[in-house]
């Protein structure tokens, strides 16, 4: 009888040993939890003292970028003479006989007509803009392996230059690794997109990769953010 009482019950060790894997889970962090299948221990080490780019886009897409940011430009002043002009000089005919003579048109139609013109402008403007405002230059997988940074190329606006997220908020549907090419990230076939779109939750634009650019490790990559099944 003794014996028994000194002896530590089965069920208290079960709890001691939950109880261990509680905690381990509680201090682990969103790179630990998702990269648990692959091998990404140097990553891990350096992640703890330092911020670590995980992914950089290929050279020669800020030049590719200037030129489409000067294209806006082109195009809002373009539209805006167009706009201008249209509120100076828009003319109509006095009446509707034959020979009436042409005069200036009311200042609200020339101000609608004007308007219009503005926002075609801003509008082509404004999605020849977005392609580089969602295109990531840089990832980066900030110290202490919880959160992640995006460079974009936006210009002249920080908060859509840098947009930072916790690593289980993003997630893409395809995979970065393929084993085709050199680098083994080539697209499958020839229908299928070089850039990798990796979306955050709650947003409806994702952001774009070009498998052209550097990945630090692409196993790994898919590790934390391949979810084919997410939303």
């Amino acid at each position: 009888m003794l014996r028994s009482l000194l002896a530590k019950p089965s069920f208290l060790q079960g709890s001691s040993r939950c109880l261990v894997q509680a905690t381990r889970s509680a201090s682990s962090t969103a790179f630990d939890r998702k990269s648990i299948q692959h091998s990404g221990k140097h990553i891990k080490q350096a992640l703890q003292g330092r911020d670590v780019v995980f992914y950089q886009a290929p050279d020669g897409v800020k030049r590719m970028f200037m030129f489409m940011y000067i294209s806006a430009g082109v195009q809002l002043l373009f539209w805006g003479n167009l706009a201008s002009l249209a509120y100076v000089s828009y003319s109509k005919k006095e009446s509707d006989a034959e020979d009436a003579p042409i005069v200036l048109a009311p200042k609200g139609q020339r101000m609608a007509i004007a308007g219009g013109l503005v926002s075609v402008g801003v509008g082509i403007a404004t999605v020849m803009c977005m392609y580089p405002w969602r295109y990531i230059d840089k990832l980066i997988l900030l110290r202490g392996a919880n959160r992640v940074k995006l460079v974009t190329h936006a210009r002249f606006l920080d908060s859509h230059k840098y947009r930072e997220y916790p690593i289980d908020q993003l997630y893409c549907k395809q995979k970065v690794f393929t084993g085709l090419g050199t680098k083994g990230v080539d697209a499958l076939g020839k229908t299928n997109s070089s850039h990798i779109f990796l979306r955050a939750q709650g947003e409806r634009m994702a952001y774009m990769l070009d498998r052209k650019g550097k990945f630090t490790d692409v196993k790994l990559f898919d590790g934390l953010w391949y979810n084919p099944s997410a939303r």
